[in-house]
């Protein structure tokens, strides 16, 4: 006899129960133990993934969903901020973000090459170790109100200029590999982005309030819920069609909305979806790595790793500091910035797909650059609070500016305020 029950669970309701199972039973005894749940999603993603008791064995699955969290993540954190925030972050988002990633790619490659890697693979080992975790340190920052404080600052902008650069490296990943088109092909895809972001911002000035405002007056929650979550996903599928990430476009649309005075209604309506795909995100990250390898080879990993912490945090540091920040807030936003991010596991495909490999060596340093990057999201909380000590140590506490006390003015030391 068939039973009406007895059908075949489909794959994504039986994967995404088991991680979400496994991500809030860790994520619950990180937070008792005294440790952020981020470690414990990561945890999570590890043991029921593939190279654990393989659970969850389709990780596409997995990483569609975790795309999607990115996406509430970058809006949410957009919403935060406000247009006049993103003006004052200016030459210290472009000039700063493109030190910090120019000085990481070149010390990176440099030191390859001493080691006898070819050209192309260092220069691609350098773009991969110069992306930090957008997701990762904005969730900190995001959990303390932290975003629009001096180190807060420093990070969000070198991580948003990060993924604008990440446009120019899938351009040039391929080139490096012997394919794709040429240095005008790059100028003119820049040039595309940043003509596209102008004009989202500038259009969106005047529509979305006029959009959102009578939504508000006239409808319920609902209808408002779903007007905002279009906004933020149709603008993030926007940008996609002149080869930005769906995630900065989602960051966009969450200073667009931030502009007007729905800003905290759409805020508190967006973080239950944020939470909740944040955490399938880091799982998804977690699944990736090969604890059987990481087993065997834990003397290299750890090397380097602790080799990848000092040049992010010198080049972090450093290009802070000649931005005018103040020694203290530049070393705290180095070792915050301080681990490998989630586009760089995209570039990584692009360079395989162009026959490039991570230094130059095998399919083993592939699997040694994941197990690194995962390590080392692990422990940013622990560089963090390490970073905070510094503060701490200089006399200063980092608060968020807020409308009663303004930043300081652009290109001065704070972008913030600090109290003593």
């Amino acid at each position: 006899m068939n039973l009406p029950l007895a059908v075949e669970t489909p794959p994504l309701v039986a994967e995404l129960a088991v991680l979400l199972i496994a991500a809030a039973l860790l994520g619950y005894a990180c937070h008792r133990a005294g440790v952020v749940p981020i470690v414990g999603y990561l945890v999570a993603g590890a043991l029921v993934g593939p190279f654990g008791i393989g659970l969850v064995d389709d990780p596409g699955l997995v990483e569609q969903m975790a795309e999607v969290g990115v996406i509430f993540l970058m809006f949410s954190i957009g919403l935060e901020l406000s247009g006049d925030a993103l003006r004052r972050m200016g030459w210290l988002m472009l000039g700063g973000g493109a030190l910090q990633v120019g000085l990481t790619v070149g010390v990176v490659a440099g030191a390859l090459l001493l080691f006898g890697v070819s050209g192309a693979d260092a220069v691609f080992t350098g773009c991969l170790v110069a992306l930090s975790s957008t997701a990762v340190v904005l969730k900190l920052l995001q959990g303390r109100g932290e975003t629009d404080s001096p180190v807060g600052r420093v990070a969000v902008s070198f991580l948003i200029f990060q993924d604008l650069a990440v446009v120019i490296m899938v351009l040039l990943v391929p080139m490096l590999g012997g394919e794709g088109g040429g240095a005008a092909d790059i100028a003119l895809e820049a040039g595309k982005a940043l003509l596209l972001i102008a004009v989202v911002l500038v259009a969106a000035r005047w529509v979305v309030p006029r959009l959102l405002d009578p939504v508000s007056r006239r409808t319920g929650d609902e209808q408002f819920l779903f007007a905002i979550l279009a906004i933020g996903v149709g603008i993030a599928w926007l940008v996609t069609l002149v080869g930005l990430t769906a995630s900065l476009g989602a960051f966009i649309a969450g200073l667009v909305v931030s502009s007007g005075r729905h800003r905290e209604r759409a805020e508190r309506y967006v973080m239950p979806f944020q939470i909740v795909f944040a955490a399938v995100f880091f799982a998804s990250i977690g699944m990736l790595l090969d604890m059987g390898f990481v087993a065997e080879t834990i003397g290299p990993v750890l090397l380097f790793a602790a080799v990848v912490v000092l040049i992010k945090f010198a080049t972090g540091a450093l290009a802070a500091v000649v931005f005018r920040q103040p020694l203290a807030v530049a070393a705290a936003a180095g070792l915050l910035l301080a681990q490998i991010g989630e586009f760089s596991f995209v570039l990584n495909t692009v360079g395989t797909d162009a026959g490039l490999v991570v230094a130059g060596r095998s399919a083993d340093t592939t699997q040694a650059f994941i197990a690194v990057a995962v390590l080392l999201i692990a422990l940013t909380p622990l560089l963090d609070a390490l970073g905070r000590r510094v503060l701490a140590r200089a006399g200063l506490r980092a608060v968020p500016a807020t409308p009663a006390q303004p930043a300081d003015a652009p290109g001065d030391a704070g972008a913030g305020r600090f109290e003593r």
